[in-house]
């Protein structure tokens, strides 16, 4: 790496050539002050708050835009600099209203840290102060617009990272403003790091306003378990204040409540985007949650009773039959203690029947290459190429896909996918949305992926949610097909990488959980009449349509956080989400990562695991179900890999081929069809419910009522 050798206030540093003269201070540990100005957006230079003395410059110079030279000499706390940012936040202050005590960005304004150290002890203003109308930008954006100071961080980050070019600057001077081309609402799943992005309160968190100031939250340190790639977050809480219904709140809510989600970063991985979902479903765990135990017509029931009640049922049943039928149907946001305690209970019974929601999938899961992205995320910035197959990365893995048009932008790496068309905010090369698609490029017929096959580096990226196809066996075998002919073109040892939306699946797979006692193409029917007991943990993929049951012929238990009116259960259990517990969690890179308790939960509720562990010890009498739950955890603090980097394999050496005597012919289904409820939490979520309600529309429901 080239080096320079400059001095910053008289002191002699070492900097990269390319950088500029405000990360030189940076890294000199020297503060510059700037509003515009940030790591991961393009170089605006527009606020004129980073100004510098530089020796031989008649006059200040913008640190942010003006590349170090090598014997370059800075003084960044001169007389002349300190006017000059003086006079730039008087003029920043002129027509910015007065109103931080109503300010959701009082605590963590930088225009109120900024003025504190460099600001004037006086104004010298006393015309009108100018006013902006407020736009309407949806369910997560609140605007106020007479604070905007122009730094145009929002309109950048809407064009660059997440690829929804709606927002610009209009007018000149003192008519400047920031709006929208059209009347429209901002239309992306990553609108909510806008309101990160703002240094003064022109744009805030409508699900947060009002709610609380930072200096009252607790901030713990977690992981996103809303999909697969498990984000960085910080969860900020408050000690529960309500006071009305205690005799009914109280057992719903806990001693504390979540009141924001933030992004965090930790040095895994340089962008720290999150989702909009990430960000806001947690207000799903105050709407409908299952209180109490529930059995048959609605009787309640304490947790010794059920207890019992269970033991006797299972001891009945395997006294009848020599092997007891129990299927266990899953949701999308599991861990893995909760599938490891589960799988184990389900053995004792002798039985392996387990599948993620109403559908058995068709994927190998003797080897994590068969089933991981095989490559870190950050792999992905030296990528040359792409074939996707059947995945939607905006929904599947936000982060990714901002990973994937940012070297887009930057490096014009070539994107060609096969399957559902979706809009991913990028260009690519749709080559057709059937199996027979597929094959023309497998065969070679395709010419316009002939030159794809040359480009070193490349890689194949599938969808999990396609192995729930019928024809799954073929579309694993396709790209494998094609893994191997990329290698033999380029000898780069391309990657053949699968790409999970929630973390339920990935987790199954690590743990070697696969169906093995469902006839292939079968999901659970009404009719079934082999299943003496299914167990629904946290599933939404069974309703009234599929499913009726009054103990007709198997019976129905269900443990979910959530009311469910669809799922006619025998007994509905309340278990703890993972938002009320501590686990373990394999994202899509195949690496463990653990997410940490944040708040205390419902009184009534238990975690799965000791659900279970209580049900096997009164069945089984058996007390080594207490060792075998909890070896998973002690194998896993052995290996210390909680933080380790993904094992990276390669898709060639395996030739392994599956029996398919079933071919289907048909177009691929969306992986998500909406975005916003995927899952049980946000499902019941309200912020999630307007933003399905007006996000996934074409129709701006505000301007034409």
């Amino acid at each position: 790496m080239n080096t320079v050798n400059i001095t910053i206030n008289n002191i002699p540093v070492v900097v990269r050539a390319n950088a500029s003269i405000l990360q030189a201070c940076e890294e000199a540990s020297i503060d510059v002050p700037r509003f515009c100005y940030h790591e991961k957006l393009s170089v605006a230079g527009n606020c004129r708050m980073c100004l510098v003395e530089v020796q031989k410059s008649p006059k200040p110079v913008v640190s942010c835009a003006m590349p170090v030279a090598k014997g370059m000499v800075i003084f960044t706390d001169t007389p002349l600099v300190r006017k000059a940012r003086e006079a730039v936040l008087e003029f920043l202050l002129i027509n910015h209203p007065l109103d931080c005590p109503i300010c959701d960005q009082g605590g963590e304004c930088d225009l109120q840290d900024e003025t504190l150290q460099y600001g004037s002890d006086r104004g010298r203003f006393f015309e009108f102060k100018r006013s902006v109308e407020d736009k309407e930008c949806g369910p997560i954006v609140k605007t106020i617009m007479t604070r905007c100071i122009h730094c145009t961080r929002c309109v950048r980050f809407a064009a660059e990272i997440a690829g929804h070019e709606v927002l610009g600057a209009f007018g000149r001077g003192q008519d400047t403003e920031i709006g929208s081309y059209i009347q429209t609402f901002i239309k992306t799943e990553l609108s909510g790091n806008l309101v990160d992005l703002c240094p003064v309160g022109a744009l805030t968190s409508k699900p947060y306003a009002y709610l609380a100031r930072s200096w009252e939250l607790q901030k713990i340190d977690s992981i996103d378990f809303l999909d697969g790639v498990c984000s960085e977050i910080s969860v900020h809480t408050r000690a529960s204040t309500t006071t009305n219904v205690q005799n009914f709140k109280s057992r719903i809510t806990s001693q504390d409540d979540i009141l924001r989600i933030l992004p965090r970063s930790n040095g895994i991985y340089k962008d720290n985007w999150i989702s909009d979902k990430t960000r806001y479903a947690h207000d799903g765990l105050s709407n409908q949650r299952l209180v109490d135990i529930y059995k048959y017509n609605r009787t309640p029931l304490n947790w010794k009773t059920l207890v019992e009640d269970l033991s006797q049922l299972f001891q009945l049943s395997m006294n009848k039959k020599a092997n007891m039928s129990v299927t266990a149907v899953v949701g999308a946001t599991q861990d893995v203690e909760s599938l490891y305690t589960v799988s184990e209970f389900i053995k004792l019974l002798g039985n392996s029947d387990i599948q993620y929601g109403n559908f058995v999938s068709h994927v190998n899961v003797d080897n994590t290459s068969f089933f991981t992205l095989n490559r870190s995320l950050e792999s992905y910035e030296k990528l040359t190429a792409l074939f996707m197959i059947g995945t939607n990365p905006r929904y599947e893995a936000s982060l990714l896909n901002t990973i994937l048009r940012k070297q887009q932008n930057f490096r014009g790496v070539p994107f060609v996918s096969v399957g559902s068309y979706s809009s991913l905010k990028m260009k690519q090369n749709h080559g057709g949305n059937s199996l027979a698609s597929l094959a023309t490029f497998v065969e070679g017929r395709k010419t316009s992926l002939n030159s794809f096959y040359l480009i070193q580096g490349s890689s194949i990226l599938v969808g999990y949610d396609n192995f729930k196809l019928n024809a799954g066996l073929m579309i694993q075998n396709m790209s494998r097909f094609l893994g191997k002919k990329f290698f033999a073109k380029t000898k780069q040892g391309e990657r053949l990488g699968i790409l999970h939306s929630n973390v339920t699946t990935l987790n199954m797979a690590m743990l070697g959980l696969n169906v093995g006692v469902r006839s292939p193409f079968n999901s659970i029917l009404i009719e079934d009449k082999n299943i003496a007991v299914l167990l629904a943990l946290s599933s939404d993929g069974l309703n009234a349509n599929q499913w009726l049951s009054t103990s007709r012929y198997t019976t129905v238990i269900g443990l979910s956080t959530h009311k469910d009116s669809n799922l006619k259960a025998d007994y509905m259990v309340p278990v703890r989400s993972l938002y009320e517990k501590e686990g373990l969690l394999y994202n899509i890179e195949g690496r463990l990562r653990k997410f940490y308790k944040v708040v205390t939960g419902l009184k009534t509720a238990r975690t799965i695991e000791a659900f279970f562990l209580a049900l096997a010890n009164k069945t089984f009498s058996n007390k080594n179900f207490l060792t075998y739950m909890w070896s998973l955890k002690n194998e896993i603090n052995i290996a210390k890999v909680l933080e380790r980097d993904p094992v990276s394999f390669n898709i060639n050496p395996y030739n392994v081929v599956e029996s398919c005597d079933y071919t289907e012919i048909v177009p691929f289904a969306p992986s998500i069809t909406n975005f916003y409820m995927t899952d049980v939490i946000s499902k019941h979520s309200s912020t999630m419910g307007e933003c399905s309600l007006f996000l996934n529309k074409n129709t701006n429901f505000y301007l034409n009522s």
